[in-house]
């Protein structure tokens, strides 16, 4: 069972590994966030990172957290959308690009979760491929966080863990569906996660 390896279990032992896997990730800026390294992406339309925070802030209003957690998770959002604006009118769209990924990516999560409280009955579980890899993200998160500038967003992980502990409990009990959603929210916040590490690695090298 994934659940049965405690997230900080072995953490000690992991670091060099970890650390040299996710520093790929993290380096890799032309990357997208969560398709993993990749050859570096052409140069970044403002206008297209424009459309994409106005996207991700409408997506926002639509969704009308209702939970005190959901509204933890809108906050983050607006603030990584204004982040977003503020390096777009800098001249910065990469960072802009992250920053406005890491907003829709705690945005996400509010989604799944809403759909998870109405999900449907037991079903049969899912395969623990989708868990293993969640688990594995959360891993690399903790190298993520590292590298995003105080005041960290050491609650985007705390929440991506909830999540993915929510995922294993709902496997437990036959919910594939509720499962399904816990471990895309968790998923996403460990995207959320590597788009902030991208950006703030990208802040360091501004010519």
């Amino acid at each position: 069972m994934v659940r049965d390896v405690p997230i900080e279990c072995g953490m000690r032992s992991l670091v060099p590994r970890v650390a040299i896997i996710a520093a790929l990730f993290v380096l890799q800026l032309g990357a997208q966030p969560g398709r993993g390294p990749g050859p570096p992406a052409p140069p970044h339309d403002p206008k297209a990172v424009q459309r994409r925070i106005a996207e991700v802030r409408s997506h926002l209003t639509a969704d009308q957290p209702a939970t005190p957690e959901q509204r933890e998770l809108a906050t983050f959002a607006r603030t990584y959308l204004d982040h977003a604006s503020s390096e777009l009118a800098a001249g910065h769209p990469f960072q802009a690009e992250r920053f406005a990924d890491a907003a829709d990516a705690c945005r996400r999560p509010i989604e799944h979760v809403q759909r998870a409280a109405d999900a449907a009955p037991p079903s049969p579980p899912p395969p623990d491929d989708r868990l293993q890899q969640v688990y594995f993200r959360l891993r690399l998160s903790a190298f993520f966080l590292q590298q995003i500038p105080s005041p960290q967003p050491s609650r985007l992980l705390e929440l991506a863990r909830a999540f993915y502990e929510q995922a294993v409990k709902a496997k437990e009990h036959g919910s594939m569906r509720r499962s399904e959603e816990y471990a895309a929210a968790a998923d996403d916040l460990t995207h959320a996660l590597e788009s902030l590490a991208q950006a703030s690695v990208a802040e360091t090298v501004k010519p």
